[in-house]
Formats: structure tokens, C-alpha cells, sequence
């Protein structure tokens, strides 16, 4: 993504969250703000980065059941030649999901939890939760997922 649409995508991002502040519950934000910025932004004890070996994100991106991902998907098997299309959107995923990338988010000073397939939702929450500081019996009903 070029700087000036980061920028744009930040600006927008942070006017939001912005207004999300004001909530009584703690907010997660599934984020494309940049580790820069949050540095700027938030308290480090504030961001938790959930990170996937790059060639998972590749692999499995359509497998989650995100709404706007199952949109894309949608949209690239209506293309004349859905294969080709699903091929060069993976290419361009490998441009991203760089281990110069990985290796950013992974020593960028903020909690980090490692995707391991072998772990349950419930105890990624529990991890979620220590890094957070929560304590432990809190459920997820008591925040408000954006």
C-alpha cells in the first residue's frame, strides 16, 4: 500500500476509534494501522498483534469465515478465469505476508500471540486475556469486538 493511502486509511481508522473511546467496554479492533503509528497512539500494554507464519496467511486467508473475506472470495470466483484470479491475489498476499514483515510485527515491542493450530479459541482468549492484564473470568461479552 502506498504511503499516502496508508495515511488516508489511518486517519480514518483513528476518527473511529476515536469515537469508540467513549464506550464503558474495553474495544478490539482487527487493525491496518501501522506499528509506527500505534507506537504514537497507544499504550503498548494496549495493542496485541495475533500473528500467522506468512505462508499461512497466504494458504488459509479465504478459510476464516470474515465476512469481507468471503466477500472477496465471492468476487474472485466470478472472474472470467477464477483460478488465474485467486493465483495472483495469493501472489500479491505473498508481497505482504513477508518474513521481513513477520519479523517487524513480531519484534515491534507488543504482545504477540503465535497462531498454533493446536490451541483452542478459548485458550487464544485466555492468552488475549493475560496480555491485556483482564482477569481471567472475564467473557467475551464484556467487550466490544470492531
Amino acid at each position: 500500500m502506498d504511503p499516502a493511502h496508508q495515511q488516508g486509511c489511518e486517519i480514518l481508522e483513528l476518527g473511529i476509534l476515536k469515537e469508540l473511546r467513549t464506550r464503558e467496554k474495553p474495544v478490539f479492533v482487527d487493525t491496518n494501522i501501522s506499528i509506527e503509528t500505534l507506537k504514537t497512539v497507544a499504550k503498548r500494554g494496549h495493542v496485541l498483534i495475533m500473528l500467522a507464519d506468512p505462508e499461512v496467511s497466504v494458504r488459509r486467508f479465504f478459510e476464516r469465515p470474515d465476512r469481507e473475506k468471503q466477500f472477496l472470495y465471492q468476487l474472485i470466483m466470478e472472474e472470467p478465469d477464477p483460478e488465474y484470479a485467486l493465483e495472483n491475489f495469493r501472489h500479491c498476499l505473498m508481497r505482504i505476508n513477508t518474513r521481513e514483515n513477520y519479523d517487524r510485527f513480531l519484534n515491534s515491542g507488543f504482545s504477540v500471540i503465535l497462531r498454533d493450530e493446536s490451541r483452542s479459541i478459548e485458550e487464544t482468549l485466555a492468552l488475549a486475556e493475560k496480555a491485556f492484564g483482564f482477569p481471567c473470568k472475564r467473557s467475551a461479552s464484556d467487550a466490544l469486538f470492531v
